[in-house]
């Protein structure tokens, strides 16, 4: 659910970069896809709660690719211009839902607004995952809110990622430079090792206690260093697209990995996850974006189409309504998926439009923020103070 810009000289999205990849782009409204049918209760779809693990990987791919490249080109990575582009990127658009989901809650449930007041401190420290793991708040029945920030625990993952990540990279590419070895070994060597070790965690801990497995960072940072592991082979797949067999394996392989994503929402919601189980949707993300290297197949070409690029586009902040408005059609008594399902796409759609032209797209993308880092910075800050008094106004007042 991540993705990075330059700075631009107005509020407007910028022109594609080099190197964009609309299939990517177009993943993501896959992601979505599966957990708006999942969270709606649709049969058949227990399992759709693994679009989480799609975004993991899409982010983990994309931020590794952003921050090689600059360590290629520049020989450093600029640390608080990175953080910079991710507060202007996550801060805005989360807090702000947070913040009109408390004035949600206390007109619609309002003897829970202390524990959602809660929830949304937690959010905004980036820290809800934990804060759930603590409340055993897991959530996983497709039908049944615990909480309408619930879904924030996904964004706390990647975040807590990403505190370490780039520093880790720094210092790889450091070591790397100072023992003359190649940047992309080294880094696949760490991200190997980190993934190793992250998903024996979640392989060992999900039996044990299912809800630490499927909230907690150590548990879910392979997904995202499988993507980080694909970014840094990038290279090696560019080498392969220039074969004449290429296109036709690419094509085949990108429907390979598709149908192990779609059939993985079927059986998923029958086992305990993550686990081993988590490796089939996320290795047919890998391949997904593998195949792509080069010229497009069928599947790229699917997720190229206009409406699918403009759903993956708004994916971010459409995530973050989607759960809000299940909470308050349940409080009103809605039972039907179907219902539920249309006030997602709809309802949901609606305010993520909204969302993403009066809120995320400005603070992203205006040059009064994108000038510097340290405007970035001011402003991530000044939205996590906003966020967390908010949530303890929401406590003190219920």
């Amino acid at each position: 659910m991540t993705q990075t810009a330059v700075p631009v000289p107005s509020a407007r999205p910028p022109a594609r970069r080099p190197g964009f990849r609309p299939d990517v782009e177009g993943l993501r409204a896959l992601a979505l896809g599966l957990v708006l049918l999942y969270q709606a209760g649709v049969p058949g779809t227990a399992g759709g709660r693994l679009g989480v693990d799609v975004f993991f990987v899409i982010s983990g791919f994309l931020i590794t690719g952003l921050l090689v490249r600059e360590v290629e080109t520049t020989g450093r990575i600029d640390l608080p211009r990175f953080y910079a582009r991710r507060a202007r990127r996550i801060l805005p658009s989360a807090v702000s839902v947070s913040i009109a989901v408390l004035l949600i809650v206390a007109v619609v449930a309002p003897t829970t607004l202390a524990r959602v007041g809660i929830d949304a401190v937690a959010a905004s420290l980036q820290v809800a995952n934990w804060r759930y793991v603590v409340a055993d708040l897991s959530g996983l029945n497709p039908v049944g809110v615990g909480s309408p920030l619930l879904h924030y625990w996904s964004l706390a993952v990647e975040e807590q990622f990403y505190l370490a990540w780039p520093p880790l990279v720094v210092l790889t590419a450091w070591l790397a430079r100072r023992r003359q070895g190649v940047l992309r070994r080294w880094l696949a060597a760490v991200a190997g090792g980190l993934a190793l070790l992250s998903l024996g965690a979640s392989v060992f801990l999900t039996p044990l206690s299912g809800t630490v497995a499927y909230l907690s960072t150590p548990t879910r940072a392979w997904q995202l260093a499988a993507g980080a592991l694909l970014a840094l082979a990038v290279p090696a797949l560019l080498a392969l697209a220039r074969k004449a067999w290429w296109p036709a394996a690419a094509a085949g392989s990108g429907v390979v990995g598709l149908a192990m994503v779609l059939t993985s929402a079927h059986w998923t919601g029958a086992v305990d996850y993550p686990g081993s189980a988590a490796l089939v949707p996320t290795l047919g993300t890998v391949i997904l974006i593998a195949s792509g290297v080069g010229a497009p197949g069928v599947v790229q070409r699917l997720f190229s189409w206009a409406p699918v690029q403009a759903a993956g586009r708004l994916s971010y902040v459409w995530y973050l309504w989607h759960l809000p408005v299940i909470y308050v059609a349940e409080e009103m008594g809605v039972q039907s998926w179907l219902v539920l399902l249309g006030a997602e796409v709809l309802i949901g759609g609606a305010l993520a439009w909204l969302t993403a032209v009066l809120i995320e797209r400005p603070f992203r993308f205006a040059p009064r923020w994108a000038a510097n880092a340290s405007r970035g910075l001011l402003l991530g800050a000044g939205f996590t103070v906003l966020g967390v008094l908010a949530g303890i106004s929401a406590v003190v007042l219920s």
